[in-house]
């Protein structure tokens, strides 16, 4: 998971980038103001932010979080030490998931992305599929179209060995590229034709011609294993022509 820290004090940044890889996440991002976080924004997959209010700069972390809101679907928590109302009204305008108060403690810092990362996976699930389509992803026929920097690039599905989820997003793994889409795997295997895909695993869809052995846990797709579970197995073999 990709975590932006939107922070114009390098000390209280760095500590905060600490604590987080000390609970697991590794893959961190830091930005000390309005321009660098959206920078960051457009060139990364974020999957979480950590806003403070204020930043150095007539841009604020309400306007990184307007953006965020604008542009993108994932959870924000905002970082403060304000206590005026009509600030505090401005940052709960932008519908935050978490705040968590300055100076934090390590525990209040689990307990705010636990909670906001928690809270908006239960919101997403409690949406209706229309809701929760997102159009990243296009399938018409024998293509896939993928929506990279506001430009929708063809994939044939022959292409495409492989899908992999990883919480709102979606990696399509092809002999050449990975594409990385905001989408659920409920969604797009709902879209994919089912005599050519197959989900095998909570977290994978795979092109069933591009399958290259089969045993107990596992698919092989060249040297590439994707984990399937036993229930799955019995059924993809139903589809295939086995011999023994």
């Amino acid at each position: 998971m990709n975590i932006l820290i939107v922070e114009d004090e390098a000390v209280i940044a760095k500590h905060l980038q600490y604590t987080l890889r000390g609970f697991g996440y590794e893959s961190i991002f830091l930005a000390g103001d309005y321009v660098q976080a959206i920078d960051i924004l457009k060139d990364q997959i974020v999957h979480l932010a950590l806003l403070d209010i204020s930043l150095g700069g007539y841009r604020t972390g309400i306007d990184v979080a307007e953006y965020i809101r604008q542009n993108f679907n994932f959870p924000f928590i905002f970082l403060t030490s304000h206590e005026e109302l009509p600030i505090v009204n401005a940052a709960l305008n932008t519908s935050p998931n978490a705040f968590l108060n300055k100076p934090f403690k390590n525990i209040s810092v689990y307990t705010a992305v636990s909670l906001a990362l928690k809270n908006y996976k239960d919101n997403i699930a409690g949406k209706n599929e229309s809701e929760e389509r997102n159009e990243e992803s296009i399938v018409i026929q024998d293509a896939l179209f993928i929506k990279e920097k506001n430009v929708f690039t063809k994939i044939f599905l022959n292409e495409i060995l492989y899908i992999r989820s990883d919480d709102n997003y979606l990696e399509l793994h092809t002999p050449d590229k990975k594409y990385t889409i905001r989408e659920t795997l409920k969604n797009m295997i709902q879209q994919l034709p089912d005599n050519q895909f197959f989900r095998t695993h909570k977290s994978f869809i795979v092109n069933l011609n591009a399958i290259t052995a089969i045993n107990y846990i596992h698919l092989m797709i060249g040297e590439i294993e994707i984990p399937i579970t036993a229930d799955n197995r019995s059924e993809l073999l139903g589809k295939l022509n086995t011999f023994s």
